[in-house]
């Protein structure tokens, strides 16, 4: 005996609905913005630095999200004698992966800026005091 449903009544949990009325999930820019810095910073290359060693934390980003898709944009330091063309090619590529994947966002596009490059011995003197 099949279980049926009065008229207008809730569907069962096991019922899978379809997903264009289950609702939507708006995905705020900052959430963007920590994935995006969290996926640069762990790029090979890529020099995280305090506020007193360059005037601000990097990496740093900023991000738009509308919908289902982002703009980031993404400012690193690289650590002597990283290539700034491969590192930023390895950040854009981190950080539209992982984007997508942790916050379920697709990236139109990511810049990448090179704002700094730094001593690797200084950006560890600097993490110690």
């Amino acid at each position: 005996m099949a279980d049926t449903a009065p008229p207008g009544a809730a569907a069962p949990a096991d019922v899978a609905e379809d997903p264009a009325r289950r609702g939507a999930l708006d995905v705020a820019d900052r959430v963007v913005q920590k994935v995006a810095v969290a996926a640069a910073a762990r790029v090979p290359g890529v020099a995280s630095t305090s506020s007193g060693l360059l005037g601000r934390d990097l990496p740093a980003a900023t991000a738009r999200t509308r919908g289902t898709r982002a703009q980031v944009e993404v400012d690193v330091a690289i650590a002597w004698p990283a290539s700034a063309v491969t590192t930023a090619r390895r950040v854009r590529e981190a950080v539209g992966d992982a984007v997508t994947r942790f916050a379920g966002v697709r990236t139109d596009r990511v810049d990448v800026r090179v704002v700094a490059v730094t001593d690797p011995a200084r950006v560890v003197t600097e993490r110690v005091r």
